[in-house]
């Protein structure tokens, strides 16, 4: 079933958000690091009420599991309103069930009823099953060059 998340259902997004951390590794050809550091960072992390903005995140539930999870965010940015299925991730024993379909089209249908004129979704070149899976729901890849700037990364002068 895909729904809203609820209160008190932080922590279960959190701890996703650790294991799609952990197997992002492998496509920013990272040194590994362990789950538990992701699992206590993203312990951190502001969700729900906490964030400003327009934020949503869907839900897949089985058998009262949250099993993955679609955070959408919307800026109007005065000249347009654009969205951004920001975080994804199904757990894998889940995934090739169609819950990763039914997570988007939620994502897409928020897209819809916000009038948003342009969603964007970012994925790893190397990442097959999420390409697929968005061009199936009817993302296109865009001519752009995406760069960069990670201000903790630059050092001061």
């Amino acid at each position: 079933m895909i729904r809203q998340m609820r209160r008190r259902e932080e922590n279960s997004i959190r701890t996703l958000l650790a294991k799609l951390s952990y197997e992002d590794q492998i496509f920013w050809q990272r040194q590994v690091k362990p789950l538990e550091e992701y699992l206590e960072e993203c312990g951190k992390i502001k969700i729900g009420e906490e964030i400003e903005g327009k934020n949503v995140i869907f839900v897949a539930e089985e058998s009262k599991n949250i099993v993955g999870f679609c955070w959408c965010s919307i800026v109007d940015r005065g000249v347009d309103k654009q969205g951004e299925i920001a975080e994804f991730y199904v757990e894998k024993e889940y995934r090739s069930r169609g819950i990763g379909h039914d997570l988007v089209v939620a994502a897409k249908q928020l897209f819809i009823n916000e009038h948003v004129e342009v969603a964007f979704v970012w994925t790893h070149h190397g990442n097959q099953a999420a390409i697929e899976l968005l061009e199936e729901a009817g993302f296109k890849k865009v001519d752009q060059i995406v760069m960069a700037f990670v201000p903790s990364q630059e050092k001061e002068s």
